[in-house]
């Protein structure tokens, strides 16, 4: 008996293990229509972020400041500047003029990396793209990648790094308002990017390593909570320059008490694919308000107030994102039009 018992914890162990969280290209890899809201919140005492399996991470003493920042997901040929950054699949649109370049590759492997990013203040190229994903991601995954790129403003120089992701963590969430999510997923990634502008003694070296503590649950397609933690390293001949940075970040959908899935039980359409009459059912606890139709680009080719048909007859066969608003939340469903 003293010999199986060790062997008995470990099967348990191993069962625990292959059935927590796994994060796959096709449930949170972002697609044109994908959109993510997250707002900002400040923590007066320790931050949850132990790794390791069958973990307790309590946020529910964080509360909310004022930030607030989303993005969208967007096809290349909607983004002029995509032309810059070649093999790009999808870009995110950050608002402001600000996007973000992204290739989702097949091969070597199934993964999802970074090409460059271009805004009014900062503009990146990567010659050697950074790898962000290879999927699929659970825990007691690992994997590095160098990459390197050209800066070319707010000052012109050379870029490298190397991140990390890890499947480091699995256990129990609880959100800000008290939500208790189990099988929720830790994922961290450490990031070191160094950048050299100038020559001579008026060479700049500038070295960034983050970390950063990302939450999953299987009720949303991007993560959770996000926990990072930034140190700034500035060497030039004025001398060294040292600055660190903390934040939190918490998925706007979970912060108002949504919780996507159950909503997005409550929604049906049919049929899908459509040809012409796409019948909309909604459960009428979640008071839909309007109703709005994006196709591929991200442009939208449809808005009106709630309606429990729409004729889609004039519309040209392709994938379209349907989105409702409701007073509960937003719901998003992908639609074919054949």
């Amino acid at each position: 008996m003293k010999k199986l018992l060790p062997a008995i914890l470990l099967l348990l162990s191993f069962q625990n293990h292959s059935q927590s969280l796994v994060l796959t290209k096709a449930a949170n890899e972002p697609v044109a229509g994908d959109t993510k809201s997250f707002k900002r919140f400040d923590s007066s005492g320790v931050v949850p972020k132990g790794t390791g399996a069958n973990m307790n991470w309590n946020f529910s003493s964080i509360t909310q400041n004022t930030a607030v920042s989303s993005s969208t997901y967007v096809l290349p040929a909607s983004v002029p500047s995509a032309t810059a950054y070649p093999g790009t699949t999808i870009v995110e649109d950050q608002g402001n003029s600000s996007y973000v370049f992204y290739k989702s590759a097949a091969s070597p492997t199934t993964s999802f990396e970074s090409l460059g990013l271009d805004s009014p203040n900062f503009t990146l190229t990567f010659t050697n793209s950074a790898v962000g994903a290879v999927w699929p991601i659970g825990f007691g995954y690992s994997n590095t990648d160098t990459y390197a790129g050209n800066v070319t403003q707010p000052v012109t120089g050379a870029l490298n790094g190397t991140i990390n992701t890890v499947g480091s963590g699995t256990g129990t969430l609880t959100l800000p308002g008290g939500q208790i999510l189990t099988n929720v997923l830790q994922i961290k990634v450490l990031n070191t990017t160094t950048l050299t502008s100038g020559s001579g003694f008026g060479t700049i070296t500038g070295t960034i390593t983050s970390t950063d503590y990302n939450y999953y649950h299987s009720s949303q397609k991007f993560e959770l909570i996000t926990v990072s933690y930034q140190k700034q390293n500035l060497s030039s001949i004025a001398g060294p320059t040292v600055s660190s940075s903390a934040s939190i970040r918490v998925n706007s959908a979970v912060v108002s008490g949504l919780n996507t899935q159950s909503i997005d039980d409550s929604f049906t359409i049919f049929p899908n694919p459509c040809k012409n009459v796409l019948n909309l059912s909604i459960e009428s606890a979640n008071k839909p308000n309007s109703i709005e139709i994006y196709n591929q680009l991200g442009q939208s080719v449809y808005k009106n107030s709630f309606e429990s048909t729409i004729n889609m007859s004039d519309f040209a066969p392709s994938i379209y994102f349907l989105e409702i608003k409701t007073e509960k939340g937003t719901l998003r469903k992908k639609i074919i039009k054949e």
